[in-house]
């Protein structure tokens, strides 16, 4: 294997590996502090058990991707000394605080407080378990918002210069605040919304599907619904902002997205071609004419980079083109979905067991979607590391091949086995019925306003 792939190829195949199995579990628990504190906000509010019963199932699905998440960026973080130590040589002035600004955040503030989510609820006063609620909900946020600093960086550099071939830099608000940063942040929150949505909402209905009607799993299943039927448009305009920002940014990018060889006007919205590099064209295109002219110039007439403009220059075309079409069609799947259960839920009072399956169906849709998302983006901006400033050849260590393999074999078998397992804990707690607190049995009022047709 080694001697048929060249090295580079396998470090960024190891370290994508790495970060697609890392990165499933952030996309769900950004956005899952933030439900649990809704659900404590409603049991504050109302005293209805249910919500609290909703939030003793929750914060273990969130304490079990909150560990996962942890383990897999640690072994993340050694590959950039074993396999990438050009990275932190060229930008390590930039990197290492940023990356330490999320270690502290996440350490200090998710890691601290989850305990006392956790074990805390009849332990302490019920203000400080729901300050702990806050504390590690803003602190998956807040870890985010690093991240994301950094990663916008590296495709927007700003605020920085070259001394002797390293980044120094000269104004911190332009580093933080890099012309991407806003859309890949907004977009990423919205893309962990949208799988803790359908996780919330696919697990509840597998619940509902089994027999559990209970209110909390009621409550759960409606308020996954909703919030993924109210996410799903303010994501697809944010996703169209970050594409124009892209355009302008990294044309190349966006040229390979869309399969666009010749720079040109009238530029087709293609639905489905094989793009194929030796020939330079497509082949098998389907298209609406004038669709990508159209989004990306609001004119139909409207010049779109090609391809063609930067040979030797341009990502990989293939990956980002399939990958995007991934990434929309979930979308499209999405917005259909949610839509259709969150209007049974309002006007009929609840949804049948065909739109359950659909919703079980959709379960991990936003780990499926985030992931076509990602490679988008990162494969999308190939050659470059860091744009202009940093290729991936430039960055990459002397690491044998033999033992770059070794290691990619050795991770892919651990994270299949930790994937087969995570999927099995939590359809295994869903499996459970849910067990009413006994001193203070859950209200009637919300299993009778929510019961779903039959």
């Amino acid at each position: 294997m080694s001697a048929a792939i060249d090295p580079l190829i396998l470090a960024r195949i190891q370290f994508g590996a790495n970060i697609s199995f890392h990165i499933l579990f952030p996309t769900i628990t950004i956005a899952l502090g933030w439900m649990l504190l809704f659900f404590k906000l409603r049991f504050n509010a109302t005293r209805d058990e249910a919500w609290m019963d909703a939030y003793r199932f929750w914060v273990k699905v969130f304490a079990l991707s909150f560990a996962l998440g942890v383990v897999s960026g640690i072994t993340m973080s050694f590959q950039f000394g074993t396999n990438w130590p050009g990275f932190m040589e060229r930008v390590g002035n930039v990197a290492g605080p940023l990356l330490a600004y999320e270690v502290l955040t996440a350490f200090f503030l998710e890691a601290t407080f989850l305990g006392i989510m956790l074990f805390g609820f009849r332990r302490v006063k019920n203000w400080v378990h729901t300050l702990a609620t806050v504390l590690v909900a803003f602190g998956t946020t807040m870890s985010a918002f690093w991240i994301l600093v950094l990663n916008s960086w590296m495709h927007t550099p700003a605020g920085f210069e070259l001394r002797d071939g390293a980044a120094f830099v000269t104004d911190w608000q332009a580093v933080i605040f890099n012309p991407s940063m806003p859309y890949r942040l907004a977009h990423m929150l919205l893309a962990s919304g949208l799988t803790c949505a359908f996780l919330v909402a696919g697990l509840s209905a597998y619940r509902w599907l089994r027999g559990d009607r209970g209110p909390s799993v009621l409550a759960t299943l409606r308020t996954g619904v909703t919030l993924a039927a109210l996410l799903i448009p303010v994501q697809i305009f944010v996703g169209d902002m970050h594409g124009l920002n892209t355009l302008e940014h990294q044309p190349a990018k966006v040229a390979a997205m869309e399969g666009n060889w010749e720079t040109r006007g009238h530029v087709p919205l293609v639905l489905f071609a094989w793009p194929n590099e030796a020939t330079r064209i497509n082949d098998f295109e389907i298209g609406i004419p004038d669709g990508a002219s159209l989004i990306l110039r609001h004119d139909p007439a409207g010049v779109v980079p090609g391809l063609n403009d930067f040979v030797g220059k341009h990502p990989p075309v293939a990956p980002v083109f399939f990958a995007f079409r991934v990434m929309v069609g979930i979308g499209v799947l999405m917005l259909v979905v949610s839509w259709v259960c969150a209007w049974m839920i309002w006007r009929r009072g609840g949804i049948g067991p065909w739109m359950a399956r659909a919703l079980v169906a959709m379960t991990f849709s936003g780990w499926i979607a985030t992931l076509a998302g990602w490679y988008v983006t990162e494969i999308g901006r190939q050659p470059w590391l860091v744009t202009g400033v940093l290729t991936t050849a430039q960055a990459a260590s002397q690491v044998p091949g033999g033992m770059i393999a070794s290691t990619l074999a050795l991770y892919l078998l651990l994270y299949a086995v930790l994937i087969v397992a995570y999927v099995s804990v939590l359809f295994h707690l869903a499996s459970r019925p849910t067990q009413p607190t006994p001193e203070a049995p859950a209200k009637g009022r919300l299993a009778a306003a929510m019961t779903p047709a039959e």
